[in-house]
């Protein structure tokens, strides 16, 4: 009985990170149905409490876990591999042993090695050092790479990139990126993102079912009654990035309600990436609706806020997938709610800060509708009228382009077949 090690992603916290490590763990038993597997966690407490399977064995690979215990005990394990030697499982922590036992180590970083963030870049080298030091098979799966002109990034995603088993870039811009790190050809290929292959059942928690299910069943009465709805999607994260050059992404959120509804559109807001009960904003969007909620109370626009649904609980990726079905238009500047609106077929447009959503959206003949979060939101409530004025034809160039990038997504799990 194979096990394979997971690491970048959590299933608390960005549930984009969830629909990767779900759809990983999903496709690989697909290919070797007795497989078990080991989660290399960053919030391990909260994702052991949420775990619905007992096949999945949650590992503490805080950061500080793995700079302090998983590279030195594997660097052991190398210096007496170089030596022909072999350093005892009995003298491992668990978590080292079970992780040189597996047949190869899944890297689901939905974006790595970017000169953007380069105090990220160790932190993408620590997840997957201890695999490669240890003789461990790693396969990153599709993700955003690039660019690579500070040396501090493009050395270290040279390194990786060489050593690792395969490399998948998640569209032509990353392409682009990789085949100027100058590594081999074979290292590397282009793959669909991870959560294209999605599908219901790779879900491993439960969560707020019920409300997800009256949400859904109250979105489903507004159609039957013959009015839209329009998700929109926010992010903490960019919230943060604005907030930096001055501006004011909430009253850039609010605008766009008070547009959907203008347009008679009724509007439910949801987080992509949920922390229920903490403080901080990494990776919390409910923070990000929550205050929306207050921006619009306090607002002119007497009533908006009453006229919402706002989501702040958790949700995972069954149940944000549960209520952007009944959408007929998205807004997000969440990657991953954007990728699940497109596997959904819905239109979608996204005002972010990085090739990665560009690049996913041009497979969709789409590319034009992601708006840069410098322009300040300029453009976007145009954008948002002329999706909802060809939304049909959206739907349609969708619709043909989806077959061809889920299938692509699932091909990168073939390489099960061909780990040594």
């Amino acid at each position: 009985m194979a096990t394979y090690g997971v690491v970048g992603g959590t299933l608390w916290g960005n549930r984009g990170a969830e629909a990767m490590v779900v759809t990983t763990i999903g496709e690989v038993r697909q290919r070797d149905p007795g497989a078990r597997f080991l989660l290399l966690s960053y919030l391990p407490a909260a994702d052991r409490a949420l775990l619905r399977d007992d096949g999945v064995v949650v590992v503490d690979a805080t950061p500080g876990r793995a700079l302090l215990v998983h590279v030195p005990f594997a660097l052991v394990c190398w210096l007496f591999r170089r030596v022909g030697l072999r350093w005892p499982d009995t003298l491992l922590p668990a978590s080292v042993r079970r992780l040189r036992r597996a047949r190869a180590l899944f890297d689901v970083s939905g974006i790595s090695f970017h000169d953007g963030r380069l105090a990220v870049v160790a932190y993408n080298v620590v997840c997957v050092w201890p695999a490669l030091l240890l003789g461990v098979p790693v396969v990153r799966l599709s993700q955003a790479m690039g660019p690579f002109q500070q040396p501090l990034n493009r050395i270290p995603a040279r390194w990786i990139t060489r050593a690792s088993h395969h490399s998948f870039a998640r569209g032509r811009r990353t392409a682009a990126y990789v085949q100027e790190l100058g590594v081999p050809a074979d290292s590397w290929s282009v793959a669909a993102d991870v959560a294209f292959a999605y599908r219901d059942g790779y879900s491993l928690t439960d969560e707020h079912a019920q409300a997800v299910e009256e949400i859904a069943d109250a979105i489903d009465a507004l159609r039957r009654d013959g009015r839209g709805v329009a998700a929109l999607v926010p992010s903490s994260l960019v919230l943060q990035k604005m907030a930096e050059s001055g501006q004011d992404y909430v009253e850039i959120l609010a605008e766009v309600v008070a547009h959907l509804q203008s347009r008679g559109l009724a509007v439910v807001v949801l987080p992509n990436a949920t922390r229920s009960g903490a403080d901080s904003l990494r990776n919390n969007d409910i923070a990000v609706v929550e205050r929306l909620r207050e921006r619009l109370r306090a607002s002119a626009i007497e009533d908006s806020a009453s006229q919402v649904t706002f989501v702040d609980f958790d949700l995972n990726t069954a149940g944000i997938r549960r209520l952007l079905a009944g959408c007929e238009l998205l807004v997000t500047s969440r990657f991953h709610a954007m990728v699940a609106g497109l596997a959904l077929g819905v239109p979608t447009v996204v005002m972010g800060w990085s090739h990665k959503y560009e690049e996913v959206l041009e497979m969709f003949g789409c590319a034009e509708h992601a708006i840069d979060i410098a322009s300040g939101g300029e453009g976007l409530l145009t954008m948002i009228d002329r999706l909802l004025e060809d939304g049909g034809e959206i739907r349609t160039r969708i619709s043909a382009a989806l077959p061809e990038v889920v299938a692509s997504s699932r091909a990168q799990f073939e390489v099960v077949a061909r780990l040594p």
